[in-house]
């Protein structure tokens, strides 16, 4: 609608109410330039979303399979809302926590925004350029998330490929084994937890 004169409706095909809102504001920018509404539309209607940001990967065994670079609270209560939203049988987040100052900081707002899906599983944290000075471990957000999977590790080992990608692994074996068809697999932050819904997606079709 326009100062009371219906312009026609969109169609998006990415999602959540975020998206519908940034949605209105391009069509409000494109307006404001002087762009016709036709082609806002059709841009629009084209649009199929940005990279790591709610990205379908694959679907395999009915699964579907998705990753998003959300690793801020409020990005991930957006984004969990809107897979919440979409009629899957379950959701399945797999969360990265990304620097122990972070988690550390935000740890009660990871905790809630993680109690939207059906089932949260999260990896070590990535430090990325931090050393953990905090002394902030996986656990200390898992348990403060009902039902919440993890996989212990040795708090004082260093954080090595090796390590990583065993418990990368971990995680994608309990997918695999867990996840129903219906079901949506999303990978969640700004590290490299897409690796996960790769494997996931290797593993579902070689099975």
């Amino acid at each position: 609608m326009y100062k009371g004169e219906k312009l026609g409706t969109i169609t998006l095909h990415v999602a959540g109410i975020h998206n519908v809102l940034n949605s209105l504001a391009a069509v409000a920018a494109a307006r404001y330039v002087g762009a016709e509404f036709d082609a806002i539309q059709k841009g629009l209607e084209e649009f199929r979303g940005a990279k790591r940001r709610f990205e379908k990967l694959g679907f395999e065994k009915g699964i579907t399979v998705v990753d998003d670079y959300a690793h801020h609270p409020t990005e991930l209560e957006a984004t969990l809302n809107a897979a919440m939203e979409m009629n899957f049988n379950h959701v399945w987040a797999v969360f990265q926590p990304f620097t122990f100052s972070r988690t550390k900081l935000l740890l009660d707002d990871f905790a809630r925004v993680l109690q939207i899906p059906d089932h949260a599983v999260l990896t070590d944290i990535m430090g990325s350029r931090e050393k953990n000075t905090y002394g902030i471990f996986t656990r200390h957000l898992a348990e403060k998330i009902p039902d919440c999977v993890w996989f212990p590790q040795d708090e004082q080992a260093e954080w090595t490929d090796e390590r990583k990608y065993a418990n990368f692994g971990q995680i994608c074996d309990y997918i695999c084994e867990h996840a129903q068809e219906g079901d949506l697999v999303i990978t969640l932050g700004c590290g490299d937890a897409y690796k996960i819904a790769k494997m996931i997606l290797k593993k579902l079709a070689e099975g």
